[in-house]
């Protein structure tokens, strides 16, 4: 364990000499399994929000990313702390450091995303004025062997038509409205919905009844698909997830997931259509509002 003192942490911009530490402190993180690695390079080229790193005496003892999504949509992210730094009130730091950048930069609301156990970082959200607004809880199946006529690939046309159907429908609402962007949650907008339509990711669902967009998650060199954004009435949704798990094996995949929100009826339907916990933790999402 390294002495230092909270006053010797400087809080500032990542800069590309950072990079080799930075990796080597992601390292550390959940096995090696940490996935900034994958996405530094394009987080040191985004213009907007902040990338910064905590450094102490000339090492770099944490990371951190103030995404913005839109003028009044912000996200904290990548919050780390390296091992040899940790326990010691860094993350607090930064924490601290990153709403009072945020409340200069910017306004409206600010979220991240935590999991279950952190209870540490629990208490610093509600110390700070976050309140929980969301739980979600990873759910897979392996995919049915049948084919299914049901989906049709939307195009790039039918864009604002997808996003007003998912804005107006019940089964996305239990998801607090927000889309699953690989760990990050936000507000849909257009652009979201034309990325997944541009990578033929995205399904209508018998006709108009329903919608349907996926991500990819890259685990141990497989890809593992899981939901972006589901939308249709909750009557259908049983159907729609048998007809989920149907689809992933025509289109190449080995299973079908869902981190799904934690409302009793969800969780009652997608068991019942053979999805099991993947993950014995959920993940928290934190909001913080301004005027």
């Amino acid at each position: 364990m390294i002495n230092f003192d909270l006053h010797q942490i400087v809080c500032r911009p990542a800069l590309w000499k950072d990079t080799e530490q930075v990796l080597e402190l992601s390292s550390h993180i959940w096995d090696g399994g940490d996935y900034i690695p994958k996405v530094w390079e394009d987080w040191l080229k985004d213009p907007d929000g902040l990338l910064g790193v905590a450094e102490i005496a000339g090492r770099v003892a944490g990371t951190f990313k103030l995404t913005k999504f839109a003028d009044q949509e912000w996200y904290l992210e990548g919050l780390r702390v390296h091992p040899d730094f940790q326990e010691r009130g860094v993350a607090a730091h930064i924490h601290d450091y990153v709403i009072e950048t945020w409340h200069r930069m910017g306004r409206g609301v600010l979220r991240l995303t935590t999991a279950s156990f952190n209870v540490k970082v629990h208490h610093m959200c509600e110390r700070t004025g976050f309140r929980r607004i969301a739980e979600f809880i990873s759910y897979r199946a392996p995919v049915l062997p049948e084919s299914t006529k049901d989906f049709t690939l939307v195009g790039m046309d039918e864009v604002p038509s997808v996003y007003k159907f998912v804005n107006n429908s019940p089964v996305h609402s239990l998801s607090s409205g927000l889309i699953n962007l690989g760990w990050v949650y936000a507000i849909p907008q257009i652009k979201h919905i034309e990325d997944t339509v541009s990578s033929s990711h995205a399904w209508w669902w018998r006709g108009r009844a329903g919608f349907l967009s996926i991500w990819e998650d890259d685990e141990e060199d497989t890809r593992e698909p899981g939901i972006e954004l589901l939308a249709c009435q909750l009557s259908d949704l049983p159907e729609v997830l048998a007809d989920y798990r149907r689809l992933m094996g025509m289109v190449g995949y080995d299973s079908a997931g869902w981190v799904a929100p934690n409302q009793p009826e969800v969780i009652g339907f997608l068991e019942g259509a053979g999805f099991s916990r993947s993950w014995d933790v959920s993940l928290y999402i934190f909001e913080l509002r301004s005027g």
